[in-house]
């Protein structure tokens, strides 16, 4: 199976394909800007594209089998600042990848990353399974939930076969932590320069972890997937609250860590967990990686790139 990572150059994009490549797929990586430094040896080869632009990419890849689409241009912060770039970039995007693949004789199976936090909104429920209402509170959950939509139209009237991917919030080596979001790698980082870590109420407020190694393994999951069910969340499965992270890395470290607290944002929900039974069931998945595990990895990569 030729598999071609759309963002493999990324965080998640490397993780993803030395799962598919340790399934056996030829993997090719398709990224904007993929690093100078930093070789994947799992790679079959690494093409600089426009992730959108069929045309940039798919001869010198070979074509493929296998889609896997993380490229994306905002996070939940930045797509909120200019949700009009948000949309014209990764919508209209993906609009256009769609309506080239029309016209390829074999369509490749598709593989879209999504958020499992951002399309649900604020929990009605916890843990929110797939059915859960999806009522997003900023650009970025609608601009994902409107793609989920136009993949499932595609399905319907061009064939085109895609499996959707909820993601909880993915942690693990490759994170970097100068981003705005990742709170594990930013916090991994700061506690290892000794630096304060900045905590947004008394730390209480839960999210759902899962180690990037096993979001690879999802995502070779669904590349075999062969049943009727097309949305999957992928995540931890289980809740760690901010002070439970800071708690680890001081463990750790062997030391406290020092923490400047600011008032509570209105917008946090104080617990978001992902219902990941249907992946169990159905694409026999289930995260691997104990919590406390996977945070001592990142935390020993982060060592190794300070």
């Amino acid at each position: 199976m030729r598999c071609v990572i759309l963002g493999g150059a990324g965080f998640l994009g490397r993780h993803i394909g030395r799962a598919m490549a340790d399934e056996g797929a030829l993997v090719w990586s398709v990224d904007r800007c993929p690093p100078a430094d930093v070789r994947a040896p799992w790679l079959a080869g690494e093409v600089q594209a426009d992730c959108f632009d069929l045309a940039s990419w798919w001869d010198q890849v070979g074509g493929a089998d296998l889609v896997v689409h993380l490229a994306s241009s905002t996070v939940p912060a930045t797509a909120s600042e200019d949700p009009i770039r948000d949309v014209q970039t990764n919508l209209v995007g993906t609009l256009r990848l769609l309506q080239d693949l029309r016209l390829k004789a074999a369509r490749p199976r598709l593989l879209f990353a999504s958020s499992g936090g951002a399309v649900y909104g604020r929990p009605q429920a916890v843990p929110l399974s797939e059915s859960h209402p999806t009522l997003p509170m900023g650009a970025y959950g609608a601009t994902k939930l409107a793609i989920e939509h136009h993949l499932r139209i595609e399905e319907a009237q061009h064939g085109l076969p895609v499996r959707i991917l909820r993601l909880s919030n993915p942690y693990g080596e490759w994170q970097q932590p100068h981003g705005v979001q990742g709170v594990i790698a930013v916090f991994a980082h700061r506690a290892l320069h000794a630096q304060p870590l900045y905590v947004w109420g008394d730390g209480s407020v839960v999210r759902d972890f899962v180690y990037a190694a096993d979001v690879g393994r999802a995502f070779a999951a669904a590349s075999r997937h062969e049943g009727e069910t097309r949305i999957f969340n992928v995540g931890g499965g289980t809740g760690h609250s901010v002070n439970d992270i800071v708690g680890i890395l001081e463990q750790l470290l062997g030391r406290r860590v020092e923490r400047r607290v600011f008032p509570a944002r209105p917008f946090d929900p104080p617990v978001n967990v992902l219902d990941i039974s249907r992946a169990r069931d159905e694409l026999h998945w289930t995260p691997t990686v104990a919590f406390e595990d996977g945070v001592a990895r990142a935390v020993e990569w982060l060592r190794t790139v300070a």
